[in-house]
């Protein structure tokens, strides 16, 4: 199967010294909507390709895309005076907009399937860019409950939820709470291990660290245990590369 697809960056010209908040907050801004673009992708995987590298620092330079192994170069055009104009809700669509340029452009070059990238530009204008991941439903061994999984993103954070309905109620319980690492973010590993221990108890139960991360209904509250020993935080960098 080969390595999946993992990110699109756009590495976007700025005056800004990299140690700086200002290139922070452009950068944040950027990666927050990639990793909004990848999710749409609904885990499609171009043929042969790992990554998507945007160099608008190349624009009227390179005459061509680049391809190094699994990576692909392209050069689009990015004006930071005009991105510096916008409002917050503008930038979102000009970062957006670049990175459908080149997705389109690869596509016709190196036959990937645009429509799914035609989808996920469309879904997430649709959204507004909100950033909400909800994962499949599963019903308590009691057959009395369903919940799921949910993920939030803001541009420098991710918020993982425990949706819990029944009969009568829905609730919205926290998780966990942490720094947004994009589209290395674990949050996409611990999400594929939300399960219902019990009848009482739903979460995330990752075995490979060992991390429990639950919510109890009888208790009403939720647990944090790292390596079996109960703790008031989840050190993610300690069981996951690039989480800070």
């Amino acid at each position: 199967m080969g390595r999946p697809f993992g990110d699109i960056t756009l590495y976007a010209p700025t005056p800004y010294s990299n140690d700086s908040p200002q290139y922070w907050e452009e950068t944040s801004l950027h990666n927050y909507i990639s990793d909004l673009y990848v999710r749409n992708m609904r885990c499609y995987k171009p043929p042969n390709a790992t990554r998507v590298c945007i160099q608008p620092g190349f624009y009227g330079i390179w005459d061509r895309t680049w391809k190094n192994g699994s990576i692909f170069s392209i050069a689009c055009e990015f004006s930071h005076d005009k991105y510096e104009s916008l409002n917050t809700h503008g930038k979102y669509r000009y970062t957006l907009d670049i990175i459908q340029e080149a997705m389109i452009q690869l596509s016709q070059e190196y036959n990937w399937d645009k429509s799914v990238f035609q989808n996920a530009y469309q879904e997430i204008l649709n959204s507004n860019f909100v950033f909400s991941i909800d994962y499949p439903k599963k019903m308590s061994r009691d057959k009395r409950k369903l919940a799921n999984l949910r993920v939030e993103k803001t541009e420098t954070m991710t918020f993982a939820y425990a949706i819990i309905e029944n009969d009568k109620s829905i609730k919205k319980i926290k998780l966990f709470e942490k720094r947004n690492s994009y589209w290395y973010d674990c949050v996409y590993t611990l999400a594929q291990h939300s399960k219902w221990l019990d009848s009482n108890k739903f979460g995330i139960f990752y075995s490979k660290a060992p991390l429990e991360i639950f919510y109890s209904i009888d208790d009403e509250r939720v647990f944090l245990l790292q390596s079996g020993t109960p703790v008031k935080e989840i050190e993610f960098s300690r069981f996951f590369w690039f989480q800070l």
